[in-house]
């Protein structure tokens, strides 16, 4: 118990000191219940739980887990040079290996020595009555021999192959970015999104229900989307990535699942790039993950379905794209893909019956602004596009006018602009604005219960508003023979019109607002769980940052000696000032004041918290 108690003192007193987003991530990642913590006692002695470090150790390769266990086979620490001697590598090696168990909390490492906390110590030793191996074996067992060398004669075909499916992949991941940037992706609360929502990016992908979370997942692991606030949006990395070429998009997608790889994994795929990755990986990762689990086992399945998607391998072979990517990179395998994928294109067809046809993939910059002034019909190697007036009127809406849409198409064009189409330009055009919204002045607003007004010279047309069903939800109320108001803000009742297929703008002078729930004008900060940032805050406020004498601090040393029977070393200002240390073995605390008795004299001290500036446990 005692050293428990210790290791949860030195613990807590390294988690006083990071920073909340890393707290907030490892209570996540250990699966520490929020409401349980109070401070950073709390939280120190939960993380020792042996249900927390089977968890902590589940997620380390054969690799950490040999440093770990040597460390942790040196009750009193080990110097990296120490360790080095026993793992037959350098130190500088040694720190590199011990760097996810340290960025676990499962040791810590001071300017000399590595120490491991004694409950990881203990339960690595019971590893060997549970099937896992010890630190021996773990120091000493060579990988399966895995990845059998597979037939190279139909390299071109399999070639052929992984470039579709790239190309495919990173349209529909494309695809996903510009709709969830379109209207952001409802999460739901226990995971994943809705259903509606997955349908409609399924839609806008061209692909399977069951498809999209491996697209999301690839999305998300490429920092091109990420979850805000019960919504999945695009990152300002997403917005810059669409408008990318091809073969450059793919590299993002590829470096980043890389990335995501273990490095020993990597590494073997790379010295054995002709082999079949099949089912021998599985034995590797047994091997590479001791622990790992069914649920490391499976994100790790999860890239290899992605690495199909991604044409890195097929059906288990890694293509020339693969090869390249494992042994040198994204960029070098993007090289390969791009002389694979059909070249991107800056023309288009122009019809009569209004619609756009792209003899190829069309280059991200054009594909962007035409998706503002047209509806897409299909995407991919042959786009298709609609314009409509519903259309030209939300791209007018965004800034475009009749004669800029209309340079913009015919400098597109193979075909010229056909005459119905710029006939429905100048049409929209003329009647754009016939419907005007703008907030309403603070006095007004006080006096109606209302935030924005629309109005209109047309009273048939403000009243063909009212009493619309799609425009219901907007509550709006008659307030004169050209005017009706509204308690919703300005950019709701706007787009909500626009989106009705009304001819709406924004009052004169007034810029249109930004579609609700589009992009972010920056990247999002990492979000935690509401019990958790909860968590966090708590755990600051009974735990003063960097100032050992807090009272607050000190007081819970205490207790957690108490409890634990630990002696500890309290240092003690004096009334004149000067410091005094006492060696004491606690006995209580109560009233602001901390009793413990003094080995050395025999007596039992009584000490006001307030004056204790440090303690420190005894050895």
């Amino acid at each position: 118990m005692p050293a428990t108690s210790a290791a949860s003192l030195a613990l807590a007193a390294r988690l006083r000191d990071l920073d909340d987003a890393v707290v907030a991530r490892v209570i996540r990642e250990r699966a520490i219940a929020p409401a349980s913590l109070r401070d950073v006692f709390d939280l120190a002695e939960a993380l020792l739980d042996p249900a927390a470090l089977a968890i902590a150790l589940s997620g380390l390769t054969r690799r950490a887990l040999a440093a770990l266990a040597t460390a942790a086979e040196h009750p009193d620490g080990a110097t990296p040079a120490e360790l080095a001697a026993r793992l037959d590598r350098t130190p500088d090696e040694v720190l590199q290996a011990l760097a996810p168990a340290l960025d676990a909390l499962l040791a810590d490492h001071d300017a000399a020595r590595v120490i491991v906390w004694p409950a990881v110590a203990a339960e690595l030793a019971a590893w060997p009555a549970r099937g896992l191996p010890s630190a021996a074996e773990l120091r000493s067992a060579a990988p399966p021999a895995v990845l059998a060398p597979v037939d190279d004669a139909d390299r071109r075909f399999l070639d052929r192959g992984a470039a579709e499916r790239a190309f495919t992949t990173t349209t529909a991941v494309t695809e996903v970015v510009l709709a969830v940037a379109e209207a952001p992706a409802r999460l739901l609360a226990r995971g994943g999104l809705s259903l509606p929502d997955a349908k409609r990016l399924a839609a806008a992908a061209g692909c399977e229900l069951d498809d999209v979370t491996t697209l999301t997942d690839l999305a998300a692991l490429a920092g091109l989307i990420d979850d805000d606030a019960g919504f999945t949006r695009p990152t300002e990395a997403g917005d810059a990535w669409r408008r990318g070429a091809l073969a450059q998009r793919w590299s993002t997608l590829a470096a980043a699942w890389r990335e995501a790889l273990p490095a020993e994994l990597v590494a073997l795929l790379a010295e054995r790039a002709d082999s079949r990755w099949g089912t021998g990986l599985g034995e590797f990762l047994d091997w590479l993950y001791p622990a790992g689990g069914d649920a490391l086992l499976a994100s790790l399945r999860r890239r290899g379905v992605q690495a199909d998607r991604l044409g890195i391998a097929v059906d288990g072979r890694p293509s020339s794209i693969g090869r390249a990517l494992v042994a040198q990179g994204a960029e070098p395998a993007a090289a390969v893909l791009a002389p694979l994928v059909p070249a991107e294109v800056e023309q288009v067809y122009l019809q009569h019956d209004l619609t756009i046809v792209s003899p190829g993939p069309l280059a991200g910059a054009i594909d962007e602004r035409l998706r503002r002034v047209a509806e897409v019909e299909s995407s991919g190697l042959a786009g298709r596009y609609r314009i409509t007036a519903d259309s030209v009127t939300r791209a007018i809406a965004m800034g475009e006018t009749a004669a800029g849409l209309s340079q913009f198409l015919a400098s597109i064009s193979l075909t010229g602009v056909p005459q119905p189409l710029a006939y429905l330009i100048d049409e929209t055009a003329r009647r754009y604005g016939a419907v005007r919204v703008g907030a309403l002045e603070p006095d007004e607003a006080a006096e109606l219960g209302a935030r924005t007004g629309v109005r209109s010279d047309e009273p048939l047309l403000l009243e063909t508003i009212l009493v619309d069903a799609a425009t219901a939800s907007l509550a709006l109320r008659r307030v004169g023979p050209h005017r009706a108001v509204s308690r919703f803000d300005t950019d709701v009742v706007l787009w909500t019109l626009i989106d009705a297929r009304y001819p709406a703008a924004a009052d004169e002078g007034t810029t249109t607002p930004e579609r609700p729930g589009r992009t972010r004008s920056r990247p999002a900060p990492v979000v935690v769980d509401d019990s958790v940032a909860a968590a966090v805050a708590r755990i600051r406020s009974g735990s003063t940052v960097g100032i050992d004498g807090d009272s607050a601090w000190v007081a819970r040393q205490w207790e957690l000696a108490l409890r634990g029977k630990l002696s500890l070393r309290a240092t003690v200002r004096l009334p004149d000032g000067s410091e005094r240390s006492f060696d004491l073995e606690p006995t209580g605390i109560a009233a602001g004041r901390v009793r413990g008795r003094d080995k050395a004299a025999d007596i039992e001290r009584t000490l006001p918290v307030s004056s204790i500036t440090a303690l420190e446990p005894l050895e």
